[in-house]
């Protein structure tokens, strides 16, 4: 067994499989990293947590499904920094809404100790010098690599997308130069499945709900904004009104047309233009 002819298929165990695969892609090793959830294309006992099991299964699954197997990048060191400092940011803006809260709530309250007041407030004071220092750290390493604040001034000229969703993205996807808009929506839960089966052949059409939650509160915060500042997104909320259509499904149509819009502003680097129609609405208005 050598390198050259080889590939090591290993499960995905989050953190504790980065040093690993770091050596092994150094040392000239072809690595391929599944969650155990495949397993169920090559045993019916797919749910059995056994590591020598897995592992045979997962030496099988690889075996077999060789052309699709997820084969293991390195991450480029300015990404790991801008997800490291995203990370960071997220946890403070989460703790500094805590404090908030406490703040707000203290105003219902007859008597609130000014010590306590005070601590919130210094407190609150720390969180926003913080964010706002790794906010400019952010943006330093973004603009000191050229082809990543290519993508971060494409995407924010996007109706809705600011900072925090450009940034998501790039961390999520720079190193790929083509995005499919259908397998973002379904990896994130935005894509909407069918019922129709047994009984639930007249079910409603929804999205799964599942995916990075994260991704998710970032990209519904963006179709809000886009709803109500761009005259083309806001027009498609109110048409979906007037058929009846409540928000959280409108939300959902909503950010699966900003996806596309992404995805193609992503593939072609080229800026968002305000004023673009998209050859179906040419078809449709030429008719």
């Amino acid at each position: 067994m050598s390198p050259s002819n080889t590939v090591v298929c290993l499960e995905n165990t989050g953190i504790y499989d980065d040093q690993l695969l770091q050596v092994m892609h150094q040392a000239g090793w072809i690595c391929a990293v599944e969650h155990t959830r495949v397993l169920e294309k090559v045993t019916p006992q797919h749910h059995r947590k056994d590591d020598g099991f897995d592992a045979a299964k997962l030496a099988e699954y690889g075996y077999r499904y060789l052309d699709e197997l997820h084969l293991f990048r390195p991450t480029r060191r300015v990404i790991k920094g801008l997800r490291q400092l995203f990370n960071e940011r997220r946890r403070l803006v989460g703790q500094r809404a805590s404090v908030k809260t406490k703040q707000t709530q203290s105003r219902q309250l007859t008597v609130t100790s000014s010590l306590v007041e005070q601590s919130w407030q210094a407190q609150m004071n720390c969180y926003n010098h913080q964010i706002q220092a790794i906010e400019q750290r952010i943006r330093d390493l973004i603009h000191a690599h050229a082809p990543i604040q290519q993508y971060d001034e494409v995407l924010q000229r996007i109706p809705g997308v600011g900072e925090v969703t450009s940034w998501m993205w790039i961390i999520q996807f720079y190193g790929e130069s083509q995005l499919d808009a259908r397998s973002i929506a379904s990896r994130f839960g935005f894509a909407p499945h069918t019922y129709r089966s047994g009984s639930s052949a007249h079910g409603k059409t929804r999205s799964s709900g599942h995916g990075v939650s994260q991704m998710r509160q970032y990209m519904s915060m963006a179709v809000r904004s886009a709803c109500t500042h761009c005259n083309k997104f806001r027009s498609y909320k109110e048409q979906k009104e007037i058929e009846g259509k409540n928000w959280p499904v409108i939300r959902n149509n909503t950010i699966n047309k900003l996806i596309k819009i992404m995805c193609a502003i992503w593939n072609s680097k080229s800026p968002y233009q305000k004023n673009h129609t998209s050859r179906f609405d040419q078809q449709k208005n030429a008719a």
